[in-house]
């Protein structure tokens, strides 16, 4: 189990502490907490901006590495400003091209077209590597998904509207079930925020690896959706139950083709049909009652139904306001 500091305000002093040993292990807690998204938005900007000034000031030297690669997990959970970490380009040397990666890495993960500038300029460097670290980074800026839509992210903001819409809808609808159809209604639940324990077993051991960024930002707003009599029922399962899957208790891998590939099972329905993410947050996969040996669900009919989670969640969104309205759930 990852230690959480409950306030990150003490390895921050540890950050300028004179003891090399200290600082680096200050900017591994702070790795920690921001890894699995446990600070709040502002506290996240304060302690990126810390960190970049660290990595910028005690450059070159493992205490910089330590704090750069902190600031490299914190994009898991959250999207920096760039004016927090645009200062990290004067590490970004094509004779270093591990640091480089990171840093324009950090760079792309801010989502900030102004960003562009700053990495296009290694893009006619003469070595491989680092235009191809470049070319990576150009990739990842405007989004994942290419084409004329922007990829569309995961944010504490977008989190909180889903659930205030959901639990309206849900509110009206429960309130009159009895009365419409003569037998009470399930438990239909939006839960609140997971904890820092619950955050820390979804990124534990190889699931850092493996764990969609998208899910464990949803995460830090809503742990888990029952909604038992939408349509056939619809589940945003907890972090419990994720962890479970992933680490053998279900399923793991999808094989349409010969090729298994990872996934992670988010949700499911009343039928037995799973809901599963890329960890790389690119596909959510419907995975229909199948056969599964060794953590592998073998079925052709495997669907792709939304190119990332924002839009898997809209579309349920609108199942359950559908469903409130009409009576009827909108294809899934």
């Amino acid at each position: 189990m990852i230690h959480l500091p409950a306030d990150p305000s003490l390895p921050l002093v540890r950050l300028t502490a004179p003891g090399l040993n200290a600082r680096v292990g200050a900017a591994a807690e702070l790795a920690d907490l921001l890894r699995v998204g446990a600070l709040h938005q502002e506290q996240a900007e304060h302690v990126i901006g810390r960190l970049a000034e660290t990595a910028v000031a005690r450059h070159p030297g493992a205490d910089a590495d330590a704090a750069l690669h902190a600031i490299g997990e914190a994009t898991a959970c959250y999207r920096p400003p760039l004016p927090l970490v645009q200062g990290l380009i004067a590490l970004a040397s094509p004779d270093d091209p591990a640091v480089l990666d990171s840093v324009l890495d950090i760079l792309a993960c801010t989502r900030d077209p102004a960003a562009a500038d700053l990495i296009r300029t290694y893009l006619a460097d003469p070595r491989d590597e680092v235009r191809a670290a470049a070319q990576r980074a150009s990739t990842e800026l405007p989004g994942r998904i290419p084409g004329a839509t922007p990829q569309r992210y995961v944010t504490p903001a977008y989190a909180d509207q889903w659930a205030r819409d959901v639990s309206a809808d849900l509110a009206a609808f429960t309130s009159t079930f009895e009365d419409d159809r003569g037998y009470p209604c399930g438990e239909h639940t939006i839960g609140a925020a997971a904890t820092h324990a619950e955050l820390v077993a979804l990124t534990a051991g190889e699931l850092h690896h493996v764990m969609p960024s998208d899910l464990l930002i949803w995460y830090r707003r809503v742990r888990e959706v029952s909604m038992p009599d939408i349509g056939n029922g619809y589940f945003l399962h907890p972090p419990d139950l994720v962890v479970a899957h992933a680490r053998g208790a279900g399923v793991q891998w999808i094989d349409t083709d010969g090729r298994p590939e990872r996934v992670v099972v988010f949700g499911s329905d009343g039928g037995g049909t799973l809901y599963a993410l890329s960890p790389t947050g690119t596909a959510v996969y419907r995975l229909p009652p199948g056969r599964v040996l060794g953590g592998v669900h073998r079925d052709s009919q495997v669907s792709t139904v939304a190119p990332h989670l924002v839009d898997f969640l809209d579309l349920l969104r609108a199942a359950a306001r559908g469903h409130v309205r009409t009576g009827v759930t909108p294809g899934h």
